[in-house]
């Protein structure tokens, strides 16, 4: 067997090992530079420093007050029997809804319900929370100023442009009538600033547990479809009667079938259409919110006054605009002959069609 003995050797001459440890310092140097320089930058900037966490903490829990000033002294209870009677000689067309509750809203007492404690998307009718939410924390004269994300928010909006500035109360009528994306997204950043925090979801939150609504979250202002922004027909209720019974503001704004704002200094000129279809068209209409998401279906939420009487009315899940209105207004007719005695009005398709036809954007 060969052996093979091979022997390596590596020489660096003086000259070389020299300019070679002069690269490594020069290179060292700079590095260390630039570590200096990416440190001292993180100090100076705000968005990273650790106290930011904590002082977001301090702000939203200076706000709580705001949120809690006003107690919610509403609840609901059920009737001993709760069982819709037939409509029209067969099952009820609300039957068809994913859920719906009627209440009275002088008692709290449910008059009929369907699915009323099932969790489910409600759409734009988180706008009342929003709405809530936004005067606790801010007066309506307030002026906030559009940003261009609020100024590209979709589908429903009223053409904000950025730079434009508003009052709270201008914002609320675009938020509550023509159910403006923009506007919620507007009230959202405003409010934020106003506090130097990311407050506003985490206070709407804050205000539904406040009100003991149990079953209801929010993530977002607008009520885009997502798994944390749902609520129950029951929790509505409450929400709606909170909103009515202690907001004058809302009360006045959802009663309107539509509203101008004048050209001003501050934004240009807009019209505000209420797209619910009942208003002018059953008696005593407020309101409140419709809702629409490919998830949620249309939406409703309503309180309608007879005779000295009122009934709040949550309707969930219908599939078109015309069963939403439709249905609904068969709800408030069976609500207010089951409870006060008082003939169904009859709303008709041919009523709710005349209408839409008023709409100027109608198609």
């Amino acid at each position: 067997m060969k052996t093979f003995n091979l022997k390596f050797s590596f020489h660096i001459d003086r000259d070389s090992f020299l300019s070679l440890n002069w690269r490594i310092f020069i290179i060292t140097a700079i590095l260390g530079f630039l570590l200096s320089f990416v440190s001292h930058l993180s100090i100076k900037l705000p968005i990273i420093s650790p106290l930011s966490y904590a002082n977001r903490q301090d702000v939203f829990v200076s706000i709580l007050p705001k949120l809690e000033k006003i107690p919610n002294q509403f609840s609901l209870h059920k009737k001993t029997t709760l069982i819709a009677k037939s409509y029209a000689g067969s099952t009820t067309e609300y039957d068809k809804a994913a859920s719906y509750i009627a209440v009275n809203y002088d008692t709290g007492e449910i008059i009929a319900s369907k699915n009323s404690d099932q969790k489910l998307p409600i759409a734009s009718i988180t706008k009342i929370a929003t709405a809530v939410t936004a005067l606790d924390l801010a007066d309506s004269t307030e002026l906030f100023t559009a940003s261009s994300i609020a100024a590209s928010e979709i589908p429903t909006k009223i053409g904000l442009v950025p730079g434009q500035k508003l009052t709270l109360s201008e914002l609320l009528h675009a938020l509550l009538l023509t159910s403006a994306n923009d506007a919620a997204q507007m009230i959202r950043e405003g409010i934020d600033e106003k506090y130097s925090s990311d407050v506003f979801i985490k206070a709407m939150n804050a205000k539904a547990k406040f009100l003991g609504l149990k079953n209801t979250s929010f993530a977002n202002p607008q009520g885009f479809d997502s798994k944390n922004n749902y609520s129950t027909v029951e929790d509505l209720a409450i929400l709606t009667h909170y909103a009515l019974n202690n907001y004058p503001l809302i009360s006045e704004i959802v009663k309107k079938d539509y509203a101008f704002l004048e050209k001003n200094a501050n934004h240009k000129q807009y019209d505000l259409y209420n797209w619910n279809g009942l208003l002018g068209v059953y008696p005593n209409i407020e309101g409140v919110k419709i809702g629409n998401t490919d998830k949620a279906g249309k939406t409703t939420a309503v309180v309608s006054q007879r005779n000295g009487k009122k009934i709040i009315a949550i309707l969930l899940g219908a599939p078109g605009v015309l069963e939403r209105d439709l249905w609904t207004a068969q709800l408030l007719d069976y609500s207010f002959s089951e409870n006060f005695g008082l003939n169904e009005v009859g709303i008709t398709e041919d009523n709710l069609r005349a209408k839409y036809s008023t709409w100027r954007y109608w198609n």
